[in-house]
């Protein structure tokens, strides 16, 4: 128990010296800033954090962005309280957006942050530039079911172990995280993910630092469980009040039922457009067919819309 107790403790006060806590009128929310160029707002999965949020859209700021990062309520230091509901969290967003005096936005929803980054679009569209959704949730789903994965997520000892293998077996961690990231892929699908991972040094440390976005468990637990309760009853989201060019991206191979999430926003989106990633798990920038995904991003960001 010293030793997780040492691990939490570094791990928070590195996650403390990247980020910043801000004050806005509907609450405290933790932010962190990288890059330069064109302001994406990076809205990160469950569980996860500013730090997940960073390391998914890394190909963006390499791409010539600024990523803005908030970790969502009851993530890391966000206080649940700042909003528990997605329409409350995009209005989180907006307000963090007006003290940073940040006026206009491309939006990236991750997974499970796919519900309040479509209520931003919605609820502030002269804020948004444009829509960007990865492997989002888009309608009720329940938790994942697989014991073993909720196993590494949502116990103290099982993160640290994810994260500890990361840092010594990096190779098995990305094996491992193909793994639990996709369904339907043969055994030699996944190697071949696999093997193209960690063909990249760059490449494989970032998915092996994917697992440290789960710890320590205690401080992303509270948020976990909110977007858990979110997901089980979501309310339809307000797809027909988006005005804002719109990019859908899903993998074929997604561990989690979201297809047919995506083809119904793209339906309901009246300017929206759907990417399909060929063998794409649920982490979608570390396929080997996301490059076309990546460009048109990266298109949509740099675009002026007048």
């Amino acid at each position: 128990m010293k030793l997780i107790s040492q691990l939490t403790k570094n791990l928070i006060t590195k996650l403390e010296e990247n980020s910043e806590l801000l004050d806005t009128p509907l609450g405290l929310i933790q932010v962190a800033r990288e890059g330069t160029g064109p302001k994406v707002l990076v809205i990160h999965g469950s569980p996860g954090g500013f730090d997940q949020g960073l390391a998914w859209a890394q190909h963006l700021q390499d791409g010539g962005c600024e990523l803005i990062a908030p970790s969502r309520p009851g993530y890391l230091r966000t206080p649940l309280e700042s909003g528990k509901t997605p329409a409350q969290q995009a209005d989180l967003y907006a307000a963090m957006l007006d003290v940073l005096e940040i006026d206009k936005v491309t939006v990236l929803g991750i997974s499970s942050g796919g519900p309040s980054a479509v209520e931003f679009a919605a609820r502030h569209p002269n804020k948004t530039k444009a829509l960007l959704l990865d492997a989002a949730v888009l309608q009720p789903i329940s938790p994942a079911g697989n014991w073993f994965d909720r196993v590494i997520s949502e116990s103290t000892i099982g993160t640290w172990l994810s994260c500890l293998i990361a840092e010594k077996w990096p190779k098995l961690s990305a094996a491992l995280v193909v793994d639990i990231l996709s369904s339907g892929l043969s055994k030699d699908e996944k190697r071949q993910a696999t093997n193209w991972i960690t063909s990249d040094p760059d490449r494989l440390t970032s998915v092996a630092g994917l697992p440290c976005s789960l710890a320590p468990r205690k401080f992303r637990k509270i948020g976990h469980r909110n977007d858990e309760a979110n997901e089980i009853g979501l309310d339809p989201l307000p797809f027909v009040e988006i005005t804002a060019p719109t990019l859908i991206t899903q993998g074929t191979n997604d561990a989690f039922p979201l297809m047919e999430h995506a083809h119904e926003a793209v339906e309901k989106i009246s300017n929206a457009e759907l990417l399909l990633v060929n063998e794409g798990h649920h982490g979608l920038p570390w396929c080997e067919n996301f490059n076309k995904v990546s460009e048109r991003q990266l298109n949509l960001v740099h675009t002026d819309p007048n």
